[in-house]
């Protein structure tokens, strides 16, 4: 089990020196950061693994060549998982894609799984000056996940899930909202 996790996503204007949101209990530590762009998101995880960070996860933004990236700064000695999506996820978040490039408001929440957390108090939101949002949530089990996705699902266009090691513990996700049509990511190393 990881003990000193961080989560990174990309936001415009983010300081990559703020968390945006701390989980600690006896279960360990889990930070959520954003960068400005993907390339400070090396520099980031190279300094952060050398004050003891033992588990990176990457924002689905990021994609496998940024992933890489990651994995090669870090030397692999510390584990980086990225976002991924099934195959039940691939047309909507294709969609999600084109529309978030045509400038559509759209908005999305990062559910991060961490034994013990309350997500009544680990909970940030992300307001975006044309509308959207992102809604960082983090919660005590996969049971939680499933339960906060299906009554988010028909006010977000797209979920990323944390916290997990992939499709077995996220398929209690996905099939709270694959009826709305929104996709699911999950963690893969």
């Amino acid at each position: 089990m990881s003990r000193d996790r961080v989560v990174i996503y990309e936001a415009a204007g983010a300081d990559p020196e703020a968390d945006l949101m701390v989980i600690e209990n006896e279960h360990g530590r889990t930070r959520v950061r954003a960068v400005p762009d993907h390339a400070e998101m090396t520099a980031l995880v190279g300094r952060l693994a050398g004050e003891g960070v033992d588990r990176f996860e990457l924002c689905g933004s990021f994609g496998a060549l940024w992933h890489a990236e990651a994995r090669r700064v870090l030397e692999e000695r510390t584990p980086v998982s990225a976002i991924y999506y099934g195959f039940e996820s691939l047309a909507s978040v294709a969609s999600y894609k084109a529309r978030f490039e045509a400038g559509e408001v759209l908005s999305e929440a990062f559910i991060i799984v961490h034994e013990g957390a309350d997500p009544d108090s680990h909970r940030v939101v992300r307001h975006r000056d044309d509308g959207s949002g992102t809604t960082i949530v983090a919660v005590p089990d996969l049971d939680a996940a499933a339960e906060l996705a299906a009554k988010l699902a028909g006010e977000l266009q797209l979920i990323e899930l944390y916290g997990v090691r992939g499709p077995a513990e996220a398929e209690p996700v996905i099939r709270a909202v694959v009826a709305a049509g929104v996709p699911v990511g999950m963690s893969a190393f």
